[in-house]
């Protein structure tokens, strides 16, 4: 199907989740009680409606093959399934067991269809977590989640980019549910641990400011290096050097962010992998200190707020970064900065999913503009661009100054 065909389904699609998503918040109330009694029901069904059935639709009916990183992901699974040796073998920018996750589905059907099908496991998995660990907190929990199942932008980002970044997320509240459970540092050091060898080194962005927040920091690294070292010398000793490639995909300019919107004021001579370093070392100090600003906070209140500024940072100063890196915090912004009543932040999150769905077409259609000078903007497809580009900058500030205010605002607890 030609892209401009594609894009037109997004946006009829969009058109509907947004009705939808305005009569689901005008009528809640009404329908409260229905809805509440007939949770499994109403879930699945929404399931069903905004994933299964779009699924069957793209990959079965109209046999489209899987875009965005997906053909890149059937690529290393076709060869982790084989048991080829990650780094060696073939390349990854990855963890080094993210492969062999991913090459699961193939043992059932072999096509990369069947990891867009495991992506939208994994998302339906990690939106599930955060709903119970939500209700247990909130009375509007269900309501939310019933929002983010209608919301457009995180099935297209799953069903179309194949998109695995809310795992980051998920990962990290089954790390913070352990430790609601057990109270344990080092059980929680563990997950941490874990998911760092099964997805990807940005996980370890949000330990810096978090590390504040831990009472027994002493456990929380032995737990780190218990499974790290031994798992690093492994890897020294199978692949040698290779296993730095994960850390190597920084060589291409994305959008939107600040050196994206800014990048007319630089000019053409930039190398973006030192801008990369340079982005890390703004903004990975910036969400530190943050962390250090609040080591007196709620630990299990301040962990998600902690987790959208950091990721939100990153995605602001990174040149890199893209925007569907918001689908890793996308769910904690619905269940976390949102109060229900509250229109003017669902109108917030009505426009960061316009965005999310508009701006990358728009981008990728006029071949992945660079504005190295306000000369380009002549063009009415690139000030197009560039007007979406800021707009979703200004957007993301805002809700990370939601976020933070939010995070500043959480009473201090006695230390023991």
């Amino acid at each position: 199907m030609p892209i401009i065909e594609v894009f037109i389904a997004k946006l009829i699609a969009m058109s509907l989740a947004f009705v939808a998503q305005y009569i689901l918040w005008k009528k809640y109330a009404s329908f409260q009680t229905w809805l509440t009694q007939n949770q499994i029901g109403v879930v699945s069904a929404l399931v069903v409606l905004t994933r299964i059935i779009p699924f069957i639709l793209v990959f079965v009916i109209l046999k489209e093959e899987p875009r965005g990183d997906v053909p890149f992901f059937y690529y290393k699974a076709s060869h982790a399934v084989h048991l080829d040796l990650v780094y060696r073998d073939f390349w990854s920018f990855h963890a080094p067991i993210f492969s062999y996750i991913i090459a699961l589905p193939l043992l059932i059907v072999d096509h990369a269809s069947s990891i867009v099908a495991l992506m939208m496991v994994g998302e339906l998995i990690c939106v599930w977590l955060t709903y119970k660990h939500y209700q247990t907190v909130s009375s509007e929990a269900y309501a939310k989640l019933l929002h983010y199942l209608l919301l457009p932008a995180p099935i297209i980002i799953c069903l179309l980019g194949g998109q695995e970044d809310i795992w980051l997320w998920g990962f990290a509240l089954g790390a913070l549910m352990i430790w609601k459970k057990s109270n344990s540092d080092f059980r929680m050091g563990l997950m941490f641990a874990l998911s760092l060898l099964c997805l990807k080194v940005t996980v370890a962005f949000f330990l810096f400011p978090l590390f504040f927040l831990i009472k027994d920091k002493f456990k929380f690294i032995l737990s780190m290096a218990v499974v790290g070292i031994p798992s690093l010398a492994l890897l020294y000793y199978l692949v040698g050097w290779d296993f730095l490639m994960l850390i190597k995909h920084t060589e291409d300019p994305y959008s939107p962010n600040l050196f994206s919107v800014l990048r007319p004021l630089i000019g053409v001579s930039v190398n973006i992998t030192k801008m990369n370093w340079l982005g890390l070392g703004l903004f990975l100090p910036l969400a530190t200190w943050i962390g250090f600003s609040v080591r007196n906070k709620s630990f299990v209140q301040a962990f998600p707020l902690l987790f959208i500024l950091t990721y939100g940072l990153m995605q602001l100063f990174l040149p890199s970064a893209m925007a569907y890196y918001m689908f890793i915090y996308l769910v904690i912004i619905v269940f976390e900065l949102w109060q229900h009543k509250d229109g003017k932040f669902l109108f917030v999150l009505l426009l960061l999913n316009f965005l999310l769905i508009v701006e990358p077409f728009v981008y990728v259609y006029h071949n992945n503009p660079v504005f190295d000078s306000f000369a380009k903007l002549s063009n009415a497809g690139y000030a197009l661009e560039y007007l979406l580009q800021w707009a979703f900058v200004i957007t993301l500030i805002y809700v990370l100054q939601v976020c933070y205010l939010r995070l500043k605002a959480l009473p201090e607890v006695a230390q023991k």
